[in-house]
Protein backbone atom coordinates (compact mmCIF):
# COMPACT_ATOMS: atom_id res chain seq x y z
CA UNK A 1 0.00 0.00 0.00
CA UNK A 2 3.08 2.49 0.88
CA UNK A 3 4.18 1.89 -3.21
CA UNK A 4 0.91 2.69 -4.38
CA UNK A 5 0.22 5.81 -2.19
CA UNK A 6 3.60 6.86 -2.97
CA UNK A 7 2.73 7.69 -6.33
CA UNK A 8 -0.71 8.53 -5.96
CA UNK A 9 1.23 10.86 -3.59
CA UNK A 10 3.80 12.51 -6.26
CA UNK A 11 1.57 12.74 -9.05
CA UNK A 12 -1.81 13.63 -7.65
CA UNK A 13 -0.36 17.50 -7.37
CA UNK A 14 0.44 17.64 -10.94
CA UNK A 15 -2.23 16.48 -12.66
CA UNK A 16 -5.70 17.87 -10.47
CA UNK A 17 -5.55 20.62 -13.09
CA UNK A 18 -3.35 20.36 -16.63
CA UNK A 19 -1.01 22.85 -17.32
CA UNK A 20 -1.71 25.51 -19.85
CA UNK A 21 0.71 25.37 -22.82
CA UNK A 22 -1.12 28.58 -24.88
CA UNK A 23 -0.26 32.20 -24.13
CA UNK A 24 -3.15 34.01 -22.42
CA UNK A 25 -4.96 36.71 -24.89
CA UNK A 26 -3.23 39.38 -23.03
CA UNK A 27 0.45 38.60 -23.19
CA UNK A 28 1.72 40.31 -26.28
CA UNK A 29 5.96 39.77 -25.31
CA UNK A 30 7.79 37.03 -26.71
CA UNK A 31 9.83 34.53 -24.57
CA UNK A 32 13.08 34.02 -25.32
CA UNK A 33 13.27 29.86 -25.84
CA UNK A 34 9.89 27.68 -28.35
CA UNK A 35 7.66 27.10 -25.44
CA UNK A 36 7.11 23.85 -24.09
CA UNK A 37 4.84 21.45 -21.79
CA UNK A 38 4.28 23.82 -19.38
CA UNK A 39 5.42 23.58 -15.93
CA UNK A 40 2.85 22.35 -13.61
CA UNK A 41 0.27 24.18 -12.14
CA UNK A 42 1.91 27.76 -13.56
CA UNK A 43 1.41 29.78 -16.72
CA UNK A 44 4.42 32.25 -18.37
CA UNK A 45 5.49 35.18 -16.93
CA UNK A 46 7.97 36.92 -18.87
CA UNK A 47 11.62 35.85 -19.55
CA UNK A 48 12.24 32.19 -18.80
CA UNK A 49 9.67 32.61 -15.42
CA UNK A 50 5.97 31.00 -15.36
CA UNK A 51 3.86 31.70 -12.11
CA UNK A 52 1.69 29.61 -10.39
CA UNK A 53 -1.98 30.38 -11.22
CA UNK A 54 -3.36 30.58 -7.47
CA UNK A 55 -1.36 30.52 -3.85
CA UNK A 56 -0.31 27.19 -2.34
CA UNK A 57 -3.84 25.57 -0.57
CA UNK A 58 -4.17 23.50 2.33
CA UNK A 59 -4.46 20.08 0.20
CA UNK A 60 -1.37 21.01 -1.31
CA UNK A 61 0.72 21.82 1.45
CA UNK A 62 -0.61 18.61 3.11
CA UNK A 63 0.77 16.49 0.76
CA UNK A 64 3.69 18.10 1.09
CA UNK A 65 4.05 17.47 4.47
CA UNK A 66 2.91 13.92 3.93
CA UNK A 67 5.49 12.96 1.68
CA UNK A 68 8.19 14.55 4.14
CA UNK A 69 7.06 12.46 6.95
CA UNK A 70 7.56 9.28 5.09
CA UNK A 71 10.82 8.95 3.09
CA UNK A 72 12.22 13.06 2.53
CA UNK A 73 15.44 12.01 3.59
CA UNK A 74 18.56 13.75 2.70
CA UNK A 75 20.18 11.23 1.22
CA UNK A 76 16.58 11.09 -1.51
CA UNK A 77 17.08 14.44 -1.44
CA UNK A 78 20.47 14.10 -2.90
CA UNK A 79 19.19 11.61 -5.41
CA UNK A 80 16.27 13.62 -6.23
CA UNK A 81 18.68 16.49 -7.59
CA UNK A 82 21.04 13.70 -9.76
CA UNK A 83 18.11 11.72 -11.42
CA UNK A 84 18.98 10.47 -15.57
CA UNK A 85 16.49 12.60 -17.17
CA UNK A 86 14.69 9.57 -18.75
CA UNK A 87 14.02 5.94 -18.53
CA UNK A 88 13.14 5.70 -14.64
CA UNK A 89 11.75 2.53 -13.47
CA UNK A 90 9.23 4.06 -11.25
CA UNK A 91 8.54 0.99 -9.16
CA UNK A 92 12.12 0.66 -8.23
CA UNK A 93 12.07 4.11 -7.31
CA UNK A 94 9.14 4.40 -5.41
CA UNK A 95 10.66 1.25 -3.38
CA UNK A 96 13.88 3.08 -2.96
CA UNK A 97 12.05 6.28 -1.83
CA UNK A 98 9.80 4.08 0.66
CA UNK A 99 13.42 2.18 2.11
CA UNK A 100 15.32 6.05 2.54
CA UNK A 101 12.43 6.68 5.21
CA UNK A 102 11.97 10.14 6.48
CA UNK A 103 13.95 13.54 7.65
CA UNK A 104 12.97 13.32 11.51
CA UNK A 105 14.33 16.92 11.99
CA UNK A 106 12.92 17.77 8.70
CA UNK A 107 9.49 16.61 9.03
CA UNK A 108 8.87 18.03 12.33
CA UNK A 109 9.80 21.64 11.27
CA UNK A 110 7.32 21.75 8.29
CA UNK A 111 4.68 20.90 10.49
CA UNK A 112 1.73 23.43 11.01
CA UNK A 113 0.51 25.01 14.37
CA UNK A 114 -2.63 23.06 14.35
CA UNK A 115 -3.22 24.19 17.75
CA UNK A 116 -3.31 27.25 16.96
CA UNK A 117 -6.22 29.62 16.78
CA UNK A 118 -7.16 31.85 13.69
CA UNK A 119 -8.60 35.73 13.89
CA UNK A 120 -12.42 34.20 12.13
CA UNK A 121 -12.89 31.45 14.88
CA UNK A 122 -11.46 28.62 13.98
CA UNK A 123 -8.06 26.60 15.11
CA UNK A 124 -5.93 25.80 12.48
CA UNK A 125 -6.44 22.18 12.62
CA UNK A 126 -10.07 23.05 11.79
CA UNK A 127 -9.18 25.44 8.73
CA UNK A 128 -5.89 23.15 7.47
CA UNK A 129 -7.44 19.36 7.74
CA UNK A 130 -11.33 19.93 6.91
CA UNK A 131 -12.13 19.17 3.01
CA UNK A 132 -13.98 21.91 2.87
CA UNK A 133 -11.37 24.21 2.69
CA UNK A 134 -8.66 22.15 0.76
CA UNK A 135 -8.77 24.54 -1.84
CA UNK A 136 -7.95 27.96 0.57
CA UNK A 137 -4.84 29.29 0.77
CA UNK A 138 -2.19 27.37 3.44
CA UNK A 139 -2.05 30.29 6.06
CA UNK A 140 0.16 30.31 9.26
CA UNK A 141 3.62 29.18 7.56
CA UNK A 142 7.24 30.06 8.06
CA UNK A 143 9.67 31.91 5.56
CA UNK A 144 11.55 28.68 5.65
CA UNK A 145 8.46 26.68 4.93
CA UNK A 146 7.62 28.10 1.94
CA UNK A 147 11.27 27.90 0.77
CA UNK A 148 11.02 24.18 1.43
CA UNK A 149 7.85 23.51 -0.18
CA UNK A 150 9.54 25.24 -3.04
CA UNK A 151 12.41 22.97 -3.43
CA UNK A 152 10.32 19.72 -2.98
CA UNK A 153 7.99 20.55 -6.03
CA UNK A 154 11.04 21.50 -8.12
CA UNK A 155 12.32 17.89 -7.08
CA UNK A 156 8.81 16.25 -7.81
CA UNK A 157 8.78 17.92 -11.29
CA UNK A 158 11.87 17.02 -12.11
CA UNK A 159 10.89 13.09 -11.22
CA UNK A 160 7.41 13.67 -12.78
CA UNK A 161 9.06 14.72 -16.33
CA UNK A 162 12.46 11.44 -15.88
CA UNK A 163 9.38 8.86 -14.86
CA UNK A 164 7.05 10.35 -17.76
CA UNK A 165 10.12 9.60 -20.68
CA UNK A 166 10.83 6.62 -21.98
CA UNK A 167 13.42 8.09 -24.33
CA UNK A 168 15.40 10.98 -25.10
CA UNK A 169 12.73 12.05 -27.86
CA UNK A 170 9.61 12.03 -25.13
CA UNK A 171 12.00 13.81 -22.69
CA UNK A 172 12.04 16.82 -25.07
CA UNK A 173 8.38 17.63 -24.89
CA UNK A 174 9.49 19.13 -20.79
CA UNK A 175 12.25 21.30 -20.01
CA UNK A 176 15.21 20.58 -19.11
CA UNK A 177 15.92 21.96 -15.97
CA UNK A 178 13.73 24.32 -13.88
CA UNK A 179 13.51 24.97 -10.06
CA UNK A 180 10.47 26.57 -7.89
CA UNK A 181 11.04 29.40 -5.93
CA UNK A 182 9.35 32.40 -4.45
CA UNK A 183 8.79 35.13 -6.72
CA UNK A 184 10.36 38.59 -6.66
CA UNK A 185 9.23 41.78 -5.93
CA UNK A 186 9.52 43.09 -9.63
CA UNK A 187 7.93 39.54 -10.72
CA UNK A 188 4.85 40.33 -8.48
CA UNK A 189 4.90 43.84 -9.87
CA UNK A 190 5.06 42.80 -13.67
CA UNK A 191 2.27 39.90 -12.89
CA UNK A 192 0.15 42.33 -11.28
CA UNK A 193 0.30 44.28 -14.62
CA UNK A 194 0.41 41.56 -17.05
CA UNK A 195 -2.61 39.70 -15.97
CA UNK A 196 -4.65 42.49 -14.82
CA UNK A 197 -7.70 41.85 -16.47
CA UNK A 198 -7.30 38.86 -14.13
CA UNK A 199 -7.46 40.73 -10.91
CA UNK A 200 -11.29 39.73 -9.38
CA UNK A 201 -11.59 43.30 -6.80
CA UNK A 202 -14.80 41.56 -5.89
CA UNK A 203 -14.47 37.99 -5.65
CA UNK A 204 -13.69 38.66 -1.73
CA UNK A 205 -17.09 39.04 -0.80
CA UNK A 206 -17.81 35.33 -1.38
CA UNK A 207 -14.92 34.59 1.45
CA UNK A 208 -18.28 33.79 3.59
CA UNK A 209 -19.13 34.01 7.51
CA UNK A 210 -16.69 31.34 8.47
CA UNK A 211 -13.50 32.32 7.14
CA UNK A 212 -11.53 35.54 5.80
CA UNK A 213 -9.41 33.54 3.57
CA UNK A 214 -11.18 32.91 -0.13
CA UNK A 215 -11.06 29.42 -1.96
CA UNK A 216 -9.06 29.51 -5.27
CA UNK A 217 -10.67 30.78 -8.43
CA UNK A 218 -12.16 28.20 -10.00
CA UNK A 219 -10.25 27.04 -13.46
CA UNK A 220 -10.75 25.54 -16.97
CA UNK A 221 -8.93 23.63 -18.93
CA UNK A 222 -6.47 26.74 -19.79
CA UNK A 223 -5.28 28.07 -16.60
CA UNK A 224 -5.22 31.63 -16.17
CA UNK A 225 -3.14 33.56 -13.44
CA UNK A 226 -5.45 34.99 -10.71
CA UNK A 227 -4.90 37.35 -8.19
CA UNK A 228 -7.79 38.21 -5.38
CA UNK A 229 -7.11 41.11 -3.31
CA UNK A 230 -8.18 40.60 0.64
CA UNK A 231 -7.27 37.58 0.53
CA UNK A 232 -4.16 36.31 1.66
CA UNK A 233 -0.92 38.40 1.58
CA UNK A 234 1.87 36.39 -0.42
CA UNK A 235 5.42 35.97 0.32
CA UNK A 236 8.32 37.35 -1.69
CA UNK A 237 11.90 35.80 -2.35
CA UNK A 238 12.91 38.84 0.37
CA UNK A 239 12.63 36.90 3.80
CA UNK A 240 10.00 39.55 6.22
CA UNK A 241 8.65 41.41 3.17
CA UNK A 242 5.30 40.19 1.22
CA UNK A 243 3.12 41.44 -1.48
CA UNK A 244 -0.56 42.01 -2.29
CA UNK A 245 -3.51 43.39 -0.18
CA UNK A 246 -4.62 40.64 2.32
CA UNK A 247 -7.92 40.52 4.45
CA UNK A 248 -6.92 42.37 7.42
CA UNK A 249 -6.35 45.51 4.62
CA UNK A 250 -8.35 48.51 5.10
CA UNK A 251 -6.41 49.54 1.97
CA UNK A 252 -8.70 50.94 -0.95
CA UNK A 253 -6.52 52.09 -3.33
CA UNK A 254 -5.91 49.26 -6.26
CA UNK A 255 -2.04 48.88 -5.45
CA UNK A 256 -1.73 45.26 -5.73
CA UNK A 257 1.93 45.05 -6.18
CA UNK A 258 2.64 47.28 -2.29
CA UNK A 259 4.92 45.57 -0.09
CA UNK A 260 4.14 44.72 3.78
CA UNK A 261 6.26 43.48 6.29
CA UNK A 262 6.02 40.65 8.44
CA UNK A 263 7.58 38.76 10.84
CA UNK A 264 7.15 34.70 11.59
CA UNK A 265 3.57 32.80 9.90
CA UNK A 266 0.47 34.97 9.92
CA UNK A 267 -2.82 33.71 9.62
CA UNK A 268 -2.97 36.78 6.59
CA UNK A 269 -0.17 35.34 4.92
CA UNK A 270 0.50 32.55 2.23
CA UNK A 271 2.43 32.04 -0.66
CA UNK A 272 2.29 30.60 -4.82
CA UNK A 273 5.74 29.88 -6.36
CA UNK A 274 7.02 30.63 -9.64
CA UNK A 275 8.97 28.41 -11.87
CA UNK A 276 12.18 29.26 -13.19
CA UNK A 277 14.02 27.28 -16.17
CA UNK A 278 17.13 26.85 -15.75
CA UNK A 279 18.18 24.78 -18.74
CA UNK A 280 15.90 24.63 -22.02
Amino acid sequence: MEVSFLKILILSLFFMVPSDTNLPAINKDEPPFKFKLSPPGTVWLRDSVFIDVAPVSNMDYREFQAFVQICYSKELRDSLKNLPLFGIDMNSFQSYMRLCGPDKLMAQKMKVPLDAPLSWNMTMNEYYNSPNYNKFPVVLLSYIQAAAYCDWRTDMTMLLFAGSSKDEKYRSKFYKKVKYRLPTIDEWSYAMEKFKANVFTNYWVYAGEKTATIEAFPQKKNLQFVYVPHNVAEMSIVEKTALGISWRDTDTTDNYAKTVSYSGPRDWLGFRCVCEILEY
